[in-house]
């Protein structure tokens, strides 16, 4: 069951579409509804209807309501314009009708939602009631009380204190005051509160069915040809947060009176999925011989928890079985790949590559494709294949590698158009374990242009290591990728290239000489790195700074501190230069001198500053040698 609550969405959508008739116009909730033209007193004239607000969010205490007659000819507003104004629901039934007169350029009106019916303001000779911008007549009426069609019939009475003439002088307006509607349901033994909007007319009804997890809202509706051939389209949405589970990691399965209807659904926010139901005149009509004769008198829009949703896990792996999903580069497709058989990709064995095509924000299959695959062992193409279809929006293919190394699978020309998307993964003997004393990631997403701004491309980007220590590049990215030596300027430059190394797998290099290696990736180019080798300047043993740390810590006291650095001077392990004592034994040792060795520890100063406060306690005498 399903109850009501305060929540609310604050949005704002809306929609004009006017359709040919001779004296009625449809509008979607635009808040500014204009009539067709009638001819009258010689000359064309039509009347504009402005609401504020157009769309009802459960607070309002007044909805301004504004008629304005125009003449067509001219283009002009015309004003002294007395009118009479019928208004009824969208059931045809009469909510309010009464004669109106405004000296200016509109019949300005103050409309008050309330049970009661009650008029406040000023009338003029006749009886009409006076609507001006100085006086406004206000109406408490059981109107907009919730959203829904309002049909408004507008007759102009007089221009100017001149009765019309003309075979037709009543104008017809028929309209849509859009509301969002809060309301909450029990789904897994969690309240959950959503929004519905509907953009047609009320909501008589919400209801959560548990066992075959669907919520539906029933809305008054006409299932007649006639009247579904005046309107354009209705509109609804439903909000759904992506807390419930059963929506969020599950697909959503639209129905209209219970038949299966393709909607669009937005997953694209952080918070909320937005479920659009647009159902245009035709697919009424479509729909109409459908309809069971007791639902002939409305509408069931209905969203119901389908299978789990195809979302890639964290880490997939294409050789481990694992779903692959690439967005296209230009954000048109959504491409999946999968590899059987499951495991180690070896030479001279047949692999299958699923392919799916999928919608980027609905991730609903795409049918009816012609598309383009090409595979690259090693750099080389082995296959190309031009106008492959997956009219289904899947395809198998079957291909077989002659040797180890890195393949690329790139799909694109998908139905002519200019997109593409691109795979990796390596073929191998036996994976081996690469170890490293450095490391460095091959950053998630940098096959797209953006890293490069902040040098997240490779994590770090640049590295300081010694001579024959072993760097270890890790591809964390789902493409594939080269550590190529060299600058994209000048080109590689020969000391090291990985060639491609696929999605997941390492690569590791071994420095035996000083210098400094710039590298790159040669398949994205905007990923550059540098390697730092360098000789250890450092006159201190690596075991000091440990103690020098213990002791900014705490962890030893400054006698056990002193007596140490004196045993590593006496003992020739620490090298201080010439320093003349003076001072007194047993001086404090300044707060600076405990951060200093606390900051040389951590690496944050270098050798030469830690020396230099050993050098100040000898010479203030805190340190005997």
């Amino acid at each position: 069951m399903i109850y009501m609550n305060l929540k609310f969405l604050i949005a704002i959508f809306s929609l004009i579409v006017v359709f040919s008739s001779i004296q009625s116009v449809y509008a979607g909730g635009s808040g500014s509804e204009e009539s067709d033209v009638l001819f009258i007193n010689e000359n064309y004239f039509k009347v504009k209807l402005e609401t504020n607000p157009s769309i009802l969010e459960g607070n309002e205490n007044q909805i301004n309501f504004d008629i304005t007659t125009i003449n067509d000819d001219t283009q002009k507003i015309v004003s002294k314009v007395e009118y009479k104004i019928e208004i009824f629901d969208g059931q045809g039934n009469l909510i309010l009708v009464f004669d109106a007169f405004s000296p200016d350029e509109k019949l300005e009106i103050i409309i008050m939602p309330n049970q009661n019916l009650n008029f406040s303001g000023k009338t003029i000779e006749n009886g009409s009631w006076l609507g001006s911008n100085q006086s406004p007549l206000t109406i408490e009426a059981p109107l907009f009380l919730q959203g829904g069609l309002v049909d408004v019939n507008i007759t102009i009475l007089s221009i100017d204190s001149v009765s019309v003439s003309g075979n037709e002088t009543t104008f017809q307006i028929l309209f849509t005051m859009g509301e969002f509607i809060p309301f909450s349901a029990e789904i897994d033994d969690t309240t959950h509160n959503l929004i519905f909007a509907t953009y047609f007319d009320k909501i008589e009804e919400f209801n959560y069915d548990s066992k075959n997890k669907k919520i539906t809202a029933q809305m008054p509706f006409n299932w007649n040809k006639e009247f579904i051939g005046l309107i354009p389209f209705v509109h609804a949405e439903y909000y759904i947060p992506k807390t419930v589970d059963i929506f969020n990691n599950h697909e959503i399965l639209l129905t209209v009176n219970n038949i299966s209807y393709f909607g669009t659904i937005d997953r694209s926010g952080d918070e909320e999925i937005v479920v659009h139901f647009l159902l245009s005149s035709k697919k009424l009509l479509n729909l109409f011989d459908e309809i069971p004769s007791e639902q002939a008198d409305k509408i069931i829009f209905g969203i119901e928890s389908g299978k789990i949703r195809d979302v890639q896990k964290k880490n997939a792996s294409l050789e481990d079985g694992d779903k692959v999903i690439q967005l296209s580069s230009e954000e048109d497709w959504k491409f999946h790949l999968s590899l059987t058989p499951k495991g180690q990709i070896n030479p001279d064995n047949d692999i299958t590559l699923h392919i799916e095509f999928h919608d980027p924000i609905t991730n609903t299959i795409i049918t009816q494709n012609v598309y383009d695959l090409d595979i690259f062992l090693n750099g080389k193409i082995i296959e190309s294949k031009k106008g492959l279809e997956a009219y289904d929006g899947t395809d198998l293919v079957r291909v077989n590698f002659d040797q180890i190394g890195a393949v690329i699978v790139k799909i694109s020309n998908v139905n002519n158009f200019d997109t593409s998307g691109e795979f990796s993964f390596k073929v191998s003997e036996s994976k081996e374990e690469l170890v490293g004393d450095h490391f460095v990631d091959i950053a998630v997403g940098s096959y797209l242009l953006g890293c490069e701004k902040d040098n997240s491309c490779y994590i770090p980007s640049l590295v300081n290591i010694e001579p024959n220590q072993v760097v270890l590049w890790d591809n964390k990215d789902s493409s594939a990728h080269t550590v190529t030596s060299g600058t994209p300027d000048i080109g590689a430059s020969g000391s090291f290239d990985s060639g491609i190394v696929a999605g997941g797998e390492k690569f590791s290099f071994k420095f035996k000489k000083n210098g400094s290696f710039d590298y790159f990736c040669t398949l994205h180019p905007w990923m550059m790195g540098t390697i730092n080798v360098s000789e250890s300047t450092s006159t201190v043993p690596e075991w000091i700074k440990n103690n020098a740390g213990w002791w900014a810590e705490g962890a030893i006291d400054d006698q056990a501190f002193i007596q140490g650095i004196q045993f590593l001077i006496t003992n020739e392990i620490l090298d201080i230069p010439q320093t003349d004592s003076g001072g007194t034994s047993g001086n404090k040792i300044p707060s600076w001198i405990k951060n200093n060795a606390g900051w040389w520890a951590e690496g944050a100063i270098d050798d030469q500053a830690f020396v230099q406060g050993i050098q100040y306690l000898i010479s203030n005498g805190i340190l005997q040698i």
